[in-house]
Order: structure tokens, then C-alpha cells, then sequence
């Protein structure tokens, strides 16, 4: 039972640290309720200009199937809000993948939103990324749902008509 409540003190850490750098909220929620579907990298395919374009984009992201079989491996997940244009997401989603693993969660891994912008030109063809470190696929690169899941996380997520409209954008911590 104190392990267990050592636990639960270790994710709410998390969870308040997201706030802390950045985030406007962050909610813990259980991968099983992060929803996967294939449609999401075919609107990546065929609709968005950085297709093709970066190691961290489709074709070469990893697949919703990889993406199914990876959650599996998951005991919980902090979905991160923010505001945008705000504080740098794919920043904030590295430092608390960082902060998690020296916590003791060792395979902490961290989704950002978008396409990759850490390189001028991303090198696709030698297929090595210059910056390994520090890239991290966006959630729908690898067929996240984020609209479903950031429902599924207690959030109102609704299609914008404008782009003068308010928007928030989702980061995905996974933790083990």
C-alpha cells in the first residue's frame, strides 16, 4: 500500500511539474484510453506538406500498429495542455521525460505535437537524425487520435472554423 501511495505522489509530482514549466494542465489518464487509429497518418499523407519531409513525420515515424504495441508496454500516460502560441511544447515534453526518468521511471517517454522543428532541413536522405537526443515523433505521426484522446482525458477538444480562434496543443508523456 506505500508503494503504491509513494506511486500516486511520484505521478502527481509529474503532473504539477508540467504546469510548473509551461503547460496550462496535465492530466494523468491510462494508455488504454489513448486512441490509435490508421486514418490519422493518412491525413498526415495526404494533407500535410511535411509528409516525407522529417525522420520525425510519417513514413519514417513509427506505425499506429508500433504505436498500439508500444502503449501495451505503459502503465499510465500524462496528456499535457498548453496554450498556444506558448512556451516551446516540444521542450517542455523532453524536460518532463527527463524529470520522469530521474525519478525512476527509466523508459519515460515523451510525444510533442507538429512536425519536428529542430533542424533547418531535416536529412531524410541518410536517414540519420542529427539531433537523436532531443527528437521526439508528434502524436499524430504515429496515428494518435488526439482529438479522442484528449476527450477521453476530460477535455472539451472542438474542430477550430478559424484561425483567429483559440487553440491549445497536446503533449503525451508515457511512464511506466
Amino acid at each position: 500500500m506505500e508503494d503504491v501511495v509513494k506511486l500516486k505522489g511520484k505521478l502527481e509530482e509529474l503532473r504539477d511539474l508540467a504546469v510548473k514549466l509551461g503547460a496550462e494542465d496535465a492530466r494523468l489518464m491510462e494508455p488504454k484510453d489513448i486512441v490509435v487509429k490508421n486514418w490519422v497518418r493518412w491525413k498526415c499523407r495526404f494533407g500535410c506538406e511535411n509528409y516525407g519531409r522529417s525522420l520525425m513525420c510519417p513514413p519514417f515515424s513509427p506505425t499506429p500498429e508500433e504505436t498500439r504495441a508500444l502503449l501495451k508496454e505503459y502503465e499510465y500516460a500524462l496528456i499535457i495542455r498548453q496554450k498556444a502560441p506558448a512556451t516551446d511544447l516540444h521542450k517542455l515534453a523532453l524536460e518532463l521525460e527527463r524529470r520522469a526518468f530521474l525519478q525512476g521511471f527509466y523508459s519515460a517517454l515523451g510525444f510533442t505535437a507538429g512536425s519536428c522543428k529542430l533542424c533547418e532541413k531535416c536529412d531524410v536522405e541518410k536517414g540519420l537524425c542529427a539531433k537523436p537526443q532531443l527528437a521526439r515523433p508528434s502524436m499524430e505521426s504515429c496515428g494518435i487520435d488526439v482529438f479522442s484522446t484528449a476527450r477521453n482525458a476530460g477535455y472539451q477538444m472542438e474542430v477550430l472554423t478559424s484561425k483567429e480562434q483559440e487553440y491549445h496543443r497536446y503533449g503525451l508523456l508515457l511512464i511506466k
